[in-house]
């Protein structure tokens, strides 16, 4: 198993980063993706909004630009699930390119190691290829934070840091011909990922309802909410 390397900033985290370039490498990461799909999400994300009482609220944590919740709202509508989505990211400028694109959501600026929402605000918060920005420490906050605002459950969804996984991830970038940022980006990430002993460590595991590998290389967490039945928090999805 290779060490996980230090963390470093991404491109993406330079505030001097001109908004075409950050614009360019979130439609990037959009293609990345769909071509990779986010089936450990869907699986995990889609039962347990089913079994919830009318219209849903989920916390997308890490947005971005938020095309992954844009996705949510489509498939949870898909079946038959009114789904109000939030998402949440500390840089404005990803957000402003997600308004421009037509997602529709409620935007908000704000840090994940002190979500800026009462306790049980949400039935749901996801989190997707967001928590390798993390050490081990600030990681168990993020995770802590989402389970606090949440009613039924937190979906989570990252790398999973290996020599295939990395070997692959670095073929994904060169077939879709990603720019200078995302190919940058996308190495430093897969050095940063998380293994799965690595994400049991950052929650306690009463909360851990569900964790999965997820071809090509990734991992799905299910976490209960803090203080809540894990019941709510069930998938029964392989």
């Amino acid at each position: 198993m290779p060490a996980r390397r230090p963390l470093e900033p991404e491109i993406m985290d330079d505030p001097a980063l001109p908004l075409a370039d950050a614009e360019r490498a979130l439609r990037e990461l959009g293609r990345v993706h769909r071509w990779v799909g986010n089936g450990g999400l869907w699986r995990q994300l889609l039962p347990v909004l089913a079994r919830g009482p009318g219209r849903q609220r989920l916390l997308d944590v890490g947005t971005g630009s938020g095309q992954v919740a844009a996705e949510a709202r489509r498939r949870a509508a898909a079946a038959g699930v009114a789904l109000s989505v939030v998402g949440l990211d500390r840089k404005l400028a990803h957000l402003t390119i997600g308004r421009r694109a037509g997602f529709d959501q409620l935007r908000v600026v704000g840090d994940a190691l002190a979500l800026p929402f009462r306790d049980g605000a949400f039935d749901v918060a996801t989190s997707v290829l967001f928590q390798h920005h993390f050490g081990s420490a600030a990681g168990r906050q993020v995770l802590a934070q989402m389970r606090r605002v949440v009613a039924r459950a937190a979906v989570v969804v990252d790398i999973r840091r290996s020599r295939l996984g990395g070997a692959l991830g670095r073929l994904v970038l060169r077939v879709l011909r990603m720019g200078p940022v995302t190919t940058y980006d996308g190495r430093l990430s897969l050095d940063q990922g998380w293994t799965l002993d690595e994400v049991r460590a950052a929650a306690p595991a009463r909360a851990i309802v569900a964790l999965r590998r997820r071809w090509p290389f990734r991992w799905a967490l299910v976490l209960a909410p803090a203080g809540g039945p894990r019941d709510e928090a069930r998938t029964d999805a392989p």
